[in-house]
């Protein structure tokens, strides 16, 4: 069938009473919200409940039994009650979200605050920037922990406990396996910071990946094309619903290709941003930090093994250990005496000039890699091939240019897939999809 008796079902007086009604309910749902919504000061106020009950669950669950030592050592006479404080916490928060009305949703707002941050607040925070480069360095941090997450978690855990063993231990065996673990740790931890600060980025060959696979699945093919039963010879008119799955197809169409086009786009101003140079800082910065903790702990363990390991006078505590353990050498209240505290001062005397090595060479190298990184051009490259298939793809279904169908759009009347297919199109520099 050619495209003219196509597009001659189309009547536009068959949507107008529909439209209003629509256009009507929808002005009155968005006054009524408006006037239902909370004022700043209580989400502000929730948000703070929210952390601190959020925060002390975790210190609970992962770090510390705060409430178990606050009884033991002010009410010991209540201990027994903490073995069901889970369940009286469970029935409380039940019966406020049962017959507190007014309040419920405060409750539960609180209770499931994390995915509130997680998928409201957080796309909130970046809607108002408008910043894609801050939407893609957010992505590529959370697709870099999602990838190393065991490695990550599993070290870390290790990590954490060395550092409990040697807080409370004084068992030589435990805090010498705890200081081996740590400066291992560190020096695996310091090799993988610098690797991943040099190699090129796989956040944006991963993109390539993702939009290949969303571009050439069925229900994309499903949702763009032009069904059979409006192809029907029989069909003279578009019925009302059958115009709106119309329209919502040819925009979605072109939205496929303008989107995948703008995704291109906003991933080659990334490529370019100094984004990646902001992330290693960040690395570095956490790797310095995270350095001076472990030679402090080693130190302080070999301290508790052999108080003899050093010279100094009084009892030392451990802000003086963390000061002498720092990178830059500064004179302290302690000297190295044994082997092992001598063999642990030469490594962070070796650790630091290789450290602010590695970070200036970062800094001089980092751009340039950014702006000259050939797997990056190809992936962008490739994304914007699977733009224009999809260009293609509708161009044959429809028979019109991204420009006629557009402008056919406008003509079917205002809707969201035209609202966001123009404001695309408008932050696409001209003749972007023909480079």
């Amino acid at each position: 069938m050619s495209v003219d008796s196509l597009w001659s079902k189309i009547d536009l007086s068959v949507k107008g009473s529909s439209s209003q009604g629509t256009a009507s309910e929808t002005e009155e749902a968005s006054v009524e919200n408006t006037a239902k919504a909370w004022p700043k000061w209580k989400v502000r106020l929730l948000d703070v409940i929210g952390s601190i009950a959020w925060f002390y669950v975790i210190v609970k669950l992962f770090i510390f039994d705060a409430d178990n030592y606050l009884v033991q050592r002010f009410a010991p006479g209540v201990e027994p009650v903490l073995n069901y404080r889970f369940l009286i916490a469970g029935g409380i928060l039940a019966l406020l979200v049962l017959f507190s009305k007014g309040r419920r949703l405060k409750y539960l707002y609180v209770f499931f605050f994390p995915l509130i941050v997680a998928f409201w607040k957080i796309p909130k925070w970046f809607y108002k920037a408008k910043s894609w480069v801050a939407v893609f360095t957010f992505l590529n941090v959370t697709a870099t922990a999602f990838r190393h997450l065991k490695f990550n978690v599993t070290t870390r855990f290790l990590a954490a406990l060395a550092l409990v063993g040697v807080s409370v231990s004084r068992s030589n065996v435990i805090l010498g396996v705890s200081a081996v673990y740590l400066g291992l740790y560190f020096l695996l931890l310091m090799a993988r910071t610098i690797w991943f600060s040099l190699k090129p980025s796989h956040f944006l060959k991963s993109q390539q990946t993702i939009i290949d696979k969303v571009s050439s699945a069925s229900f994309v093919a499903k949702i763009t094309a032009v069904s059979p039963e409006l192809r029907d010879a029989s069909l003279e008119k578009f019925s009302a619903a059958q115009l709106t799955t119309f329209q919502s197809n040819l925009g979605m169409a072109v939205l496929c290709s303008r989107a995948t086009y703008y995704w291109a786009y906003q991933l080659e101003k990334y490529r370019t941003s100094a984004a990646s140079l902001v992330l290693s800082t960040v690395a570095y910065a956490s790797l310095y930090v995270q350095g001076i903790i472990v030679f402090s702990v080693i130190n302080w363990s070999i301290l508790k093994m052999d108080p003899s390991a050093f010279a100094y006078s009084g009892s030392p505590s451990f802000l003086q250990v963390a000061y002498y353990s720092l990178f830059h050498g500064a004179g302290s209240a302690l000297t190295p005496v044994s082997g092992a505290a001598v063999a642990v001062k030469i490594a962070t005397n070796v650790v630091a000039p290789l450290f602010i090595t590695a970070l200036i060479t970062q800094f001089l190298i980092n751009r340039r890699q950014v702006e000259q990184d050939a797997a990056a051009e190809e992936a962008i490259k490739r994304i914007k091939a699977a733009g224009a298939e999809l260009e293609n793809r509708f161009r044959q279904e429809y028979e019109v240019s991204t420009e006629e169908a557009i402008a056919r759009l406008q003509a079917l009347g205002e809707n969201f897939f035209l609202t966001a297919i123009t404001a695309l199109s408008a932050q696409l520099p001209p003749d972007y999809d023909a480079e």
